[in-house]
């Protein structure tokens, strides 16, 4: 019987393994937690994949992309996956020693795909399954990581920061919209661009060749694109279209 804080058990327990390596390695390590990510997992992911995540029965290959450390992709590695880490060491916090550091602790046999995400890239191969957790709003370009990704994954967990409310207090609920941060609006971060509304995020979703199946949100329901005590994220499960590979032939998604 598949219990919703099974995953999260395993990922507690991991995480300790992961300070245990920390302690005795220090460095400029990745500050914030990813594997909290794993504990919203039953809230929007389909029970028959955590049931086999959790049993160990998966047996898919991964993508983590924007990985940090590469805490999420290690996790799915424990589990019996195989995992690829996609990162870009300029814009990693640590260069990607971080991710170099806990392989070679673990005894890894997973593999870091350096691309610039922001630019035109390409992959190789099929994934079941990518991982794109906050990062979308980040990207100058969206359009360009969805549909490539569409084009080599047949699974997405994304989750991105989304809002409800113009800055001004106008709802935008009902739109697909996204609003476009000047520099350092929000955070202080030159690196925060597009956020997206929630309709806004699904239609992008859809023109890229994915389909939601879950959705999951957290946060602040005034949500506003600027403000950090309005922050709200959305997480979502994605399989892609059946058509995918006319990605590359029309615009007709």
């Amino acid at each position: 019987m598949w219990k919703s804080d099974s995953l999260a058990s395993k990922a507690k327990e991991f995480r300790q393994k992961l300070d245990a390596i920390k302690a005795e390695r220090p460095m400029d390590w990745y500050p914030y937690d990813s594997l909290n990510n794993i504990g919203l997992m039953p809230k929007y992911f389909p029970s028959e994949i955590l049931d086999s995540a959790v049993k160990g029965n998966l047996n898919w290959k991964f993508l983590d992309i924007g990985a940090g450390d590469g805490d999420v992709g290690f996790f799915f590695e424990s589990l019996g996956n195989q995992v690829d880490m996609l990162d870009n060491p300029p814009t990693n916090f640590n260069d990607c020693r971080g991710i170099g550091s806990f392989a070679e602790a673990l005894g890894s046999s997973s593999k870091l795909v350096v691309r610039d995400i922001d630019r035109a890239f390409e992959l190789e191969g099929q994934y079941d399954l990518a991982f794109a957790l906050g990062l979308l709003y980040h990207l100058r370009n969206p359009m360009n990581l969805l549909m490539t990704l569409a084009m080599h994954a047949e699974r997405l967990a994304l989750s991105t920061k989304v809002f409800r409310f113009l800055p001004d207090g106008t709802s935008i609920e009902k739109h697909p919209v996204a609003y476009f941060l000047r520099n350092r609006e929000a955070n202080n971060d030159p690196t925060n661009y597009w956020i997206l509304s929630p309709l806004g995020l699904k239609a992008l979703l859809a023109r890229c060749g994915w389909r939601v199946v879950g959705e999951l949100m957290q946060g602040s329901t005034r949500s506003n694109p600027i403000d950090n005590e309005h922050d709200e994220r959305m997480f979502v499960y994605c399989e892609r279209v059946e058509n995918w590979r006319d990605l590359g032939l029309h615009h007709d998604f």
